[in-house]
């Protein structure tokens, strides 16, 4: 008895340890926020309050956590679909949305408000917000900025604390015409765009997307691999970049992974 006990506590030890390694591949980032006001503070209580929605289960933060990040689903209106589902659409984070033009993943919102108004209507099937409701739940959405980040310098290039291979990885971006699309320091675009062929979506900003799987607007792939790849290869049949090394590619996720 002793013996088997032995060897299953060692086995929970392990396991313990492996869950801890693994927590700490991802660690949990927290928003750079403006100094806080009575509007952005009433802001966040309506952004957290379950009041917005028909059935009083949903919030502005279920779908956005953490201070307006993301919970890594795809959904279709409130109902939770499978990644790659055409009518899809991946939960984007809110982080520099104060940066932004094109709101909504098809950009057809003609602002903040007008998207958050849209949200809370037809999908939390809420009452019709007031005025004072979009504008306090739109000061508190544009005072989150992006966390801090010591890899990377206020233009959007790699500081001196950058891993190598995100330098290197750095240089592929721009060698391979990335950031026509995605362009430093927010790396996105302020409209939309002809996305596969597939109609107009908006260019995502490649800011924390280490942190916002599942990938492209419905979600289709869930690592950022999957998604590079494929987005590489589609350009590269389109005659809009250039070849590539599968040591380009490791390094230009690489540097993604610190954006």
């Amino acid at each position: 008895m002793p013996r088997r006990w032995d060897r299953l506590m060692s086995f929970l030890f392990i396991g313990v340890v492996a869950l801890a390694a693994g927590c700490a591949t991802q660690q949990e980032l927290t928003p750079m926020q403006a100094a806080e006001t009575p509007l952005i503070a009433k802001g966040r209580a309506l952004f957290n309050d379950v009041k917005l929605s028909a059935d009083g289960k949903w919030s502005c933060a279920t779908c956005h956590p953490n201070h307006g990040h993301t919970n890594n689903k795809t959904y279709v209106g409130l109902d939770v679909v499978p990644d790659g589902d055409p009518k899809g659409r991946s939960t984007p984070t809110l982080w520099g949305a104060a940066t932004r033009q094109a709101f909504s993943w098809a950009g057809t919102a003609p602002s903040l408000q007008a998207n958050m108004r849209g949200i809370i209507v037809n999908r939390m099937k809420g009452p019709e917000p007031s005025p004072d409701t979009l504008v306090a739940l739109e000061a508190y959405v544009r005072s989150l900025g992006y966390p801090p980040n010591p890899n990377l310098n206020a233009d959007g290039t790699p500081s001196p604390a950058a891993p190598t291979a995100a330098k290197r990885g750095y240089a592929v971006f721009r060698r391979a015409g990335c950031q026509a699309c995605h362009l430093p320091p927010t790396f996105d675009k302020k409209d939309v765009e002809d996305v596969l062929a597939g109609g107009k979506f908006k260019v995502p900003s490649l800011r924390v997307v280490s942190h916002t799987a599942p990938y492209f607007h419905d979600g289709r792939f869930a690592t950022l691999e999957q998604a590079v790849r494929y987005m590489w290869e589609y350009q590269q049949k389109a005659g809009t970049t250039e070849k590539l090394t599968e040591g380009d590619l490791r390094d230009l996720v690489e540097f993604l992974r610190v954006l």
